[in-house]
């Protein structure tokens, strides 16, 4: 199903119905910058269907700027326009994964950050690291990254209770989708410690019974793995509603773009600093993007020569992503709340 044209009504139809729910009612100035980003936006975007990967990523990353602009119009108090991107590349010379973003200054990326409640980028990242990071395309590596990747995550809908009583400890319960060979069952719970350390939502996650019986083959080249998250406060098993567990993983692993979809994000860049949301991971990956095609056009047309280059298809295929993307996240931060499809057709 092709959700464009749903999408592109919602974005026209908030052009009056966001007017009285935020601080555009307040100021004819926002009223109109809000109108006039949101048109500059769509005219991106249908500038970057018909052109070609070499230059999509331009009209991607300004129509999503301009998307900004809307997104702080209608919601950041007192001064809500900018000037700068905010960003920098540090060296557009290292290959592709290897390159590296870091803040600058308060500009279009910290405003619209903010605005939209993600984390900010708070030291130098490696476009691997937040590719890697991102739902949708972890799945399509980058060649030479090392990155861990999004994890998807099956949530149950009720608590649990290690010793199956009633009013034992009770356990939030999840089993995490991993692509790959199923550990040697003498090498689970070792594989588990390394491999979970690099999410900081794991850290108070154990497995879900023995190396045994907490993984179990999915398919051929992806396994589950069942964990457990204890409950705060003690609180027995019965007495937690769904509306509370589905609350704690809208924190721990929210939801992407479809129903029941979640996934575990690792940290990027030092620390264990969680992630921007997705919107802004997109906005730094395309910022990336656009600034190798105005300024290294040789270089960003090595990276998509599809006989030479072996991230060419996985790169091309983001941009096309993109498309589909950016109106459907961009409609989520103007109205603040999930909006979900239905779930995708699997490759």
């Amino acid at each position: 199903m092709d959700d464009a044209p749903n999408l592109r009504f919602a974005l026209r139809y908030r052009r009056t119905s966001l007017i009285d729910k935020t601080l555009l009612k307040d100021s004819s100035a926002r009223r109109r910058s809000f109108s006039a980003a949101l048109q500059q936006f769509e005219e991106q975007m249908e500038a970057a269907r018909i052109v070609t990967s070499a230059t999509r990523p331009i009209n991607l990353y300004y129509g999503l700027v301009q998307a900004g602009l809307a997104i702080t119009a209608a919601h950041t108090p007192g001064n809500w326009s900018f000037g700068k991107h905010g960003l920098k590349v540090v060296d557009m010379q290292s290959d592709l994964p290897g390159i590296t973003i870091r803040p600058d200054g308060d500009g279009a990326f910290q405003y619209v950050a903010r605005a939209t409640g993600s984390e900010q980028l708070a030291d130098t990242v490696s476009l691997g690291e937040l590719w890697a990071s991102l739902p949708g395309l972890c799945q399509f590596p980058l060649k030479g990254a090392a990155s861990p990747i999004a994890l998807e995550l099956f949530s149950d809908r009720y608590a649990e209770t290690e010793d199956r009583t009633e009013y034992g400890s009770a356990y939030f319960r999840a089993e995490i989708a991993v692509n790959g060979d199923l550990p040697e069952q003498a090498d689970r719970e070792s594989w588990y410690r390394a491999t979970m350390a690099d999410y900081p939502g794991m850290a108070n996650a154990k497995l879900w019974g023995d190396s045994d019986t907490a993984f179990r083959e999915a398919r051929k080249g992806r396994f589950l793995v069942a964990v457990g998250w204890p409950v705060p406060r003690g609180k027995p098993a019965p007495d937690i509603s769904e509306e509370e567990i589905e609350a704690f993983f809208d924190r721990l692993a929210p939801r992407y773009r479809f129903e029941g979809e979640r996934f575990l994000r690792p940290p990027a860049g030092p620390g264990k600093t969680p992630p921007p949301s997705p919107l802004m991971t997109w906005w730094l990956l395309l910022y990336t993007f656009s600034m190798i095609s105005r300024y290294q056009p040789r270089k960003w047309a090595e990276i998509l020569d599809l006989d030479k280059s072996p991230n060419a298809a996985v790169v091309q295929h983001a941009l096309e992503m993109a498309l589909a993307v950016l109106p459907h996240l961009v409609l989520e931060a103007l109205d603040k709340e999930p909006i979900l499809f239905g779930r995708p057709l699997r490759l």
